[in-house]
Order: C-alpha cells, then sequence, then structure tokens
C-alpha cells in the first residue's frame, strides 16, 4: 500500500472511531449516519413543520392583502373609517393575539376605538408625507363621529 493510501487509511479509521465514542460530536456535524431511521424522522418532522410554515405564510399574506385592500379603499373615500374597522376587526377575530396587541397599543374606552385607532395608524403609514396632517384631522374627525355614535365617552 502506498504512503498517501496508507496516511488517508488511518485518518479515516480514526475520525470514525473519534465519531463512534462521541455520537454526540457526530450528530452536531451530521455525521451519525448509522442514525438513519432517526435521520428520516427528523426530515418528516422538518418537512411537516415547513409545510405548516408555508401554510401559515400565505394565510399572513392573504390577510396583509385584504388589510391593504381595505386602506386602500378607506384612503380613496370608498368606505368610512367605521367599515374599515369593522372589515379589520373581522380579519383580526380569528387571531385573538391581535387584539391583546391592538388593546396594548392604542389608547380609546372600547375595543371599537382602539381597532379604529389601529387602522388609522395603518392607513397613516401609507399616506404620503405631504398629505398625512390633512388625512390625519379627516379620520380624526371620523372616530370622534364614532365615539359619539357609540356612546362610550
Amino acid at each position: 500500500m502506498s504512503r498517501p493510501r496508507l496516511v488517508t487509511a488511518v485518518a479515516a479509521l480514526a475520525t470514525l472511531t473519534i465519531l463512534a465514542c462521541h455520537p454526540t460530536l457526530a450528530k452536531s456535524i451530521g455525521a451519525d449516519v448509522w442514525n438513519v431511521p432517526a435521520l428520516n424522522d427528523q426530515l418528516r418532522e422538518s418537512t411537516g413543520a415547513s409545510e405548516r410554515l408555508d401554510i401559515e405564510d400565505d394565510e399572513i399574506k392573504r390577510r396583509i392583502d385584504l388589510k391593504e385592500t381595505i386602506i386602500e379603499e378607506l384612503l380613496a373615500g370608498r368606505i368610512t373609517l367605521a367599515e374599515a374597522t369593522a372589515k379589520f376587526t373581522e380579519l383580526n377575530a380569528t387571531r385573538p393575539k391581535y387584539m391583546e396587541a391592538i388593546r396594548a397599543s392604542f389608547p380609546g374606552a372600547t375595543d371599537q376605538e382602539k381597532a379604529a385607532r389601529n387602522v388609522i395608524s395603518y392607513s397613516l403609514t401609507r399616506t404620503p408625507v405631504d398629505t398625512r396632517a390633512a388625512v390625519s384631522q379627516k379620520f380624526d374627525a371620523e372616530l370622534e363621529k364614532m365615539i359619539a355614535l357609540s356612546g362610550t365617552h
């Protein structure tokens, strides 16, 4: 046997011996090939998790698209703040954590008022800077009407 082949064989044998004696090391570098069934289980779990995340990702993108459409309608004057708020609230109904975040982030006496403030905030970030103040005043006036109609203040 030639010297380079002997050195290679000895190095390979030493590496296998180290990996066999230290299975956590082998696992951490992905060299625990003797554990193929467990690796296949991990692959199936990862694939399932990835598919679930893809589905959730698609749902989040769909919700964002719907909210963007609602905001476009609101900013174009085709729907009122009250209508946009109702649509946002309907979209958020399946996600209780969203309303928790809205309650924590926006002032107001009711969930409707807090949700309306969320819609206003969402809208203003999509409004050109030079018209933002006027749009904000318009929405604040609409919000005051909503509050007066609800009788909460």
